[in-house]
């Protein structure tokens, strides 16, 4: 009677004789250790054991291999069976151990290497080829290099030639702004001649670096000619009229020639970032009656309409002229001016222009201006009562600006159109 046995690490089936069961033993197809156990199940095919060859596996010189008992023997079935496997095992063996269809797989992958690695060896580019790209590409980095060099080195030297300028444009920043410096010298005396003879005079600034100077429209309101004198004494003829608008009280003049040691004031934006408000304060600078580029200090009273004016006319020493086309903002301040002051600049705390002065305004009740007439009569005063200018109006200088702004071709007319009002 024979044991089936089962390898357990190959699961190669063989039979034992019953004599061996209980005992380990090795297994014929692997070597693995086993052991025999008695079994009900039919019988498997038992290896051979004198050595002749029974088909099961064959060992180096054709012979089945067996396990380490002693030899076993075998059943004709189990020995048709055992010699099938271990001829195809040989087969194997002999063959190398791979079938036909590995080693035609492996030839492929071959043929597909080499033929990779050919078309890349075809493919690479020449080596001079790379090398003369490479040349090539450093060269225009020099190239772009020394251009940025150069620009920088020329940037610098123009940096070196400005510096003197920004020197002494920061210089001028950082000095403490003062009337006498800063403002004095862009004001100017303006003198009306009518038959020959200098008959009034009024103040005007320097608003731009062609000379133009902006003054009132009553103070050269039917003049033949006009000439202007400056802080320092001298006399300077008047080209002509650039601008005049007698509803804002206005006009622009340009004399023959630019202005030596003329210094243009500077206005304030009229693009809403700047609005003058009551409580500012501001200066008034001018040449009011016989005294010369005098200075007053004030207070912003108020901002007021050209309509509200008319409408307080019978409270005011003066009169406005309604602008059929709008309804503009006058300053009113408490400045101290008086005639001659008229068509001076008003400045803010900077020094920036935000008016042009136009008339100091005494406020008085009817019946107190009746009174100081009958006092003048009894004195016989002929000049009338004396009173004290108690306000002054300004125009707001964004009319300059918009003067500036509708005539910038700088054509002059003559002074007679002034007298139209045009």
């Amino acid at each position: 009677m024979a044991i089936g046995v089962v390898c357990p690490e190959c699961g190669y089936a063989f039979s034992v004789r019953d004599e061996y069961a209980g005992k380990r033993g090795k297994c014929p197809q692997c070597g693995g250790t086993f052991r025999a156990q008695a079994s009900d199940r039919d019988e498997m095919p038992v290896i051979a054991t004198n050595g002749s060859r029974n088909g099961s596996h064959g060992g180096r010189n054709g012979t089945a291999a067996r396990p380490s008992f002693a030899g076993v023997a075998v059943s004709a079935p189990a020995a048709a069976a055992a010699t099938s496997v271990a001829g195809s095992y040989a087969a194997r063996r002999r063959s190398g151990g791979m079938p036909t269809w590995g080693w035609i797989a492996l030839g492929a992958m071959l043929l597909a290497a080499g033929g990779s690695i050919a078309g890349a060896w075809m493919l690479s580019p020449d080596p001079a080829a790379i090398k003369k790209t490479v040349k090539e590409r450093i060269a225009k980095a020099d190239k772009a290099l020394k251009k940025v060099e150069n620009a920088v080195l020329n940037s610098l030297d123009d940096a070196e030639d400005k510096l003197p300028d920004v020197e002494k444009q920061i210089d001028e920043f950082a000095r403490p702004k003062t009337l006498e410096e800063d403002v004095i010298p862009g004001v100017v005396k303006v003198l009306s001649v009518q038959g020959g003879l200098t008959r009034g005079h009024g103040t005007g600034w320097l608003i731009n670096d062609q000379h133009w100077i902006a003054t009132n429209h009553h103070v050269v309101e039917g003049c033949e000619s006009l000439y202007i004198q400056t802080a320092d004494g001298k006399k300077h003829d008047i080209e002509g009229v650039i601008a005049d608008k007698k509803e804002w009280d206005l006009a622009i003049i340009k004399p023959t020639k630019l202005i030596e040691g003329g210094k243009p004031l500077k206005i304030a934006p009229n693009d809403g970032s700047y609005l003058p408000n009551a409580g500012d304060k501001v200066w008034a600078v001018g040449n009011p009656a016989t005294h010369l580029f005098t200075v007053s200090r004030g207070i912003i009273s108020r901002r007021v309409s050209q309509r509200q004016l008319i409408s307080e006319a019978n409270q005011l020493d003066t009169s406005f002229y309604a602008d059929p086309e709008r309804d503009i903002m006058w300053i009113q301040h408490d400045a101290r001016i008086f005639p001659g002051n008229s068509g001076g600049p008003l400045l803010d705390e900077h020094f920036r222009v935000i008016g042009v002065n136009t008339a100091g305004i005494m406020v008085m009740l009817e019946r107190e201006i009746e009174r100081a007439k009958e006092e003048a009569r009894a004195k016989r005063d002929r000049r009338g009562p004396k009173v004290t200018p108690t306000l002054a109006l300004a125009s707001n200088s964004m009319y300059i600006l918009e003067l500036m702004a509708q005539n910038a071709d700088g054509k002059v007319k003559p002074f007679s159109s002034i007298s139209e009002g045009h």
